[in-house]
């Protein structure tokens, strides 16, 4: 939907802007100045481009262009990227799926202090910051919540064994930041005090969870994230091990990948979850001590994190043109600016070699602006790094 005036769509660290035409052929930016010129559509290799700000004013910017071709001193459309189109990057949803098991801090099974709080605390902490936006979030756990007391985890309160029981989340996807429904869900499983570790089944029902948020729209990124102490533990009539929960991940791992936060001490090795990670297509889990809970707390951030930016679509689906118009593939600028750091224009190449950036889907036909593999690694390791995309577009010619 275009509307009037720039928009910048920001999603963990990365903002779109598509240009839409004015009333003339092609606009241009020269020097920083917005100025519409009439005339034909030009390729532009290296050109002198516009990147627009909020405001909709243009500010100079080194553009790659969208042409291997002829050089020219063509610009990125300012007229025509002062309007902006409100262009959908692929929502990120996270589906995190939390051990609440006695060993993760019941008094008795497990020291809260060196597990449960930390771990929670950078949970809190993720869920409640700014550098989320653009994330949807939801939250599961196993065991369910059966255990109301205050006491230790109690064998009489056996856990659910069947998938469909944890199916549901006790938070619904919601956009991130929010810094009060997560808290208070957390807040009402406190202690962990349920008994047993039903990691099979409580993944399989979080996978039948993924799945149908997926199914609402294929052009979501949906990942899991699981934290969790221990191995599997009790359920075992239901197969409830370390293979199957492996094997439950790899069904899905081609469009649902499982990422697996193991949190231990230095003497109980986590290294089996290694194989619902490679399961999952994530290669290892993340293994976060517990022998310093501000570390813990730490680490578990930063894998969080991590998981955000390794999350985050590369691919960026070039925007509906307004009526009339027509974006112009040959006059588009892609840059990333860096945390700290100045806009530096990313070069384009029909193809992903040497020192090429982005490429389009496909250079003839092009839907989708999609950047290069070291590219891709740089944007979503910098959290607060901004990816800008500005098109020019030109008059559609009506055949009558």
């Amino acid at each position: 939907m275009f509307s009037c005036g720039s928009v910048v769509l920001a999603l963990a660290g990365l903002g779109l802007i598509a240009g839409c035409g004015d009333s003339q052929p092609e606009s241009m930016v020269e020097g920083g100045a917005a100025s519409s010129s009439g005339g034909e559509s030009g390729q532009s290799g290296n050109t002198s481009g516009g990147n627009v700000n909020l405001s909709g004013s243009a500010t100079g910017a080194s553009s790659s262009g969208g042409s291997e071709g002829d050089a020219g001193n063509q610009g990125v459309g300012g007229g025509c990227a002062a309007s902006s189109a409100q262009a959908e990057l692929s929502p990120v949803y996270l589906v995190f799926l939390l051990d609440e098991s006695g060993s993760m801090g019941d008094g008795d099974n497990g020291n809260r202090m060196l597990k449960w709080d930390p771990v929670t605390a950078a949970l809190k902490a993720f869920f409640a910051d700014d550098a989320s936006t653009g994330i949807t979030a939801s939250l599961s756990v196993f065991p369910l919540n059966q255990n109301k007391s205050m006491g230790v985890a109690d064998s009489h309160l056996a856990p659910a064994c069947n998938a469909a029981a944890y199916v549901d989340p006790i938070v619904m996807p919601t956009a991130l930041p929010n810094d009060k429904l997560f808290a208070d869900a957390i807040q009402t499983l406190d202690p962990p005090n349920e008994y047993g570790t039903p990691t099979y089944p409580g993944l399989s029902g979080t996978i039948q969870y993924a799945e149908s948020v997926l199914a609402e729209d294929e052009g979501r990124k949906v990942a899991i994230v699981m934290v969790t102490d221990g191995q599997p533990y009790g359920c075992s009539s239901q197969g409830n091990n370390i293979n199957n929960t492996a094997m439950a991940a790899a069904g899905v791992a081609d469009r649902i990948p499982t990422y697996v936060i193991g949190v231990a001490d230095t003497s109980n090795s986590l290294d089996s979850l290694d194989d619902i990670a490679k399961g999952g297509g994530t290669d290892k889990a993340f293994i976060v001590e517990v022998d310093d809970p501000e570390q813990t707390r730490t680490e578990l951030l930063d894998a969080i994190n991590l998981i955000r930016g390794q999350a985050i679509s590369c691919e960026l689906p070039i925007p509906t043109p307004p009526a009339g118009k027509r974006l112009d593939p040959d006059k588009v600028d892609v840059q990333f600016t860096a945390t700290g750091q100045p806009a530096t224009s990313l070069k384009y190449g029909s193809e992903c070699t040497g020192d090429t950036a982005w490429r389009y889907d496909d250079a003839a036909k092009p839907t989708t602006v999609m950047l290069c593999e070291a590219t891709c690694n740089t944007v979503k390791a910098d959290a607060q790094g901004k990816l800008d995309v500005v098109f020019g577009c030109v008059d559609r010619m009506v055949v009558q």
